[in-house]
């Protein structure tokens, strides 16, 4: 945890903030810490005594520490040291299905993604097309649909994944940027990325064969960015924090969407924008159905359309999502996600520009 981002952002104790107070919270313990930068100790809430750990130098700002760390504890004490020999051995053992394939996997297609195209070893296009940077790609789409006027303040990064929307963002707009994820294994990669500079994955070639990519990289956040596992439907911040917030594919993989944009207003200033890109590719074991933007209900008025309810979301009306406005057109971007060298899923973002409107 940069201290230099904790000192600016001054985060707040996620459970008194459900209830209504903002509570600070402090560096109550360090136990490793080198040129500002935390990387194991224990932040507190003097209000109600609730301790936050800093694993990996990953804040863990969540309101139920103890079940998110039940429910993650084999990737919070998961080896990082292994050799691609021993490791190659460990996931022929686990097997398909396995949650140590499903998380190899998952990190492998972010991680291609995200920094595929820095790889000094230069693969050949998935079937579809599929190169890499498309999350790059999607982003400067939208800033580019944002334009100028962006009032003072820092940025946050909902689901940052891989970390390569919090390094754009530092270089294009010259901003502190805090990216923030709920998924233990892409936020440390994500967070070696963004601070140490370099990637180090497995890139899944086919079925259980992985190819060790370790690799530094051509651009960096410069002290500029950070990554921390919160919540972003219980943000630890106090309102008026953020003069920008992105989200890319990520209002899709929250339980409650809408919620989330509520949320998402909470923390912007006034006339603060937010840049959503979303596919819309649902899944039940993450949202419930009825918590769905669209894609079900299709007897309704929206007749099940997706782009139709976010709009709704962002407008004037008794659904309106806080304070959150669309402004200007739409766009749609498209976005490869490589499994392995023969298989690629195609999806088409919808994108999003909106600002916090006042009073």
């Amino acid at each position: 945890m940069r201290l230099s981002h904790f000192e600016k952002l001054r985060p707040v104790c996620p459970v008194c903030r459900l209830n209504g107070r903002d509570a600070p919270l402090v560096l109550s313990v360090v136990e490793t810490e080198a040129h500002g930068d935390v990387a194991s100790g224990i932040l507190g809430c003097q209000a109600c005594g609730s301790e936050f750990p800093i694993i990996d130098g990953m804040p863990i700002i969540v309101p139920e520490v103890r079940r998110f760390v039940q429910d993650n504890l084999f990737y919070l004490l998961a080896r990082n040291d292994l050799t691609p020999a021993v490791e190659s051995l460990l996931g022929d053992a686990a097997g398909p299905g396995s949650g140590l394939e499903s998380i190899r996997q998952h990190v492998s297609s972010y991680a291609w993604d995200h920094w595929g195209d820095q790889d000094p070893v230069a693969f050949p296009p998935v079937p579809g097309g599929g190169v890499p940077g498309a999350v790059s790609r999607n982003l400067a789409q939208a800033l580019d649909m944002l334009g100028d006027g962006l009032p003072d303040g820092p940025v946050l990064d909902i689901g940052c994944a891989a970390g390569r929307t919090v390094v754009d963002a530092a270089e294009r707009l010259g901003r502190d940027v805090l990216g923030i994820d709920l998924s233990v294994p892409l936020a440390r990669t994500g967070r070696q990325a963004v601070v140490g500079g370099q990637v180090n994955y497995g890139l899944r070639r086919i079925g259980l064969v992985y190819d060790r990519r370790t690799y530094p990289l051509r651009q960096g956040a410069e002290g500029r960015g950070d990554v921390w596992l919160c919540d972003a439907l219980a943000l630890p911040f106090t309102a008026g924090t953020f003069a920008l917030a992105i989200g890319m594919n990520v209002v899709d993989c929250m339980r409650d969407p809408r919620a989330g944009l509520v949320e998402i207003s909470r923390v912007l200033v006034d006339e603060g924008s937010a840049v959503l890109s979303v596919p819309f590719d649902w899944a039940g074991q993450v949202t419930p159905v009825e918590a769905w933007l669209g894609g079900h209900s299709q007897r309704s008025v929206h007749a099940g359309s997706p782009e139709a309810i976010l709009d709704l979301l962002l407008s004037e009306g008794p659904l309106a999502a806080g304070s959150l406005r669309r402004t200007g057109s739409v766009g749609e971007a498209p976005w490869h996600v490589r499994l392995h060298d023969r298989s690629c899923m195609y999806y088409s973002a919808y994108l999003v520009v909106a600002r916090k409107t006042v009073g």
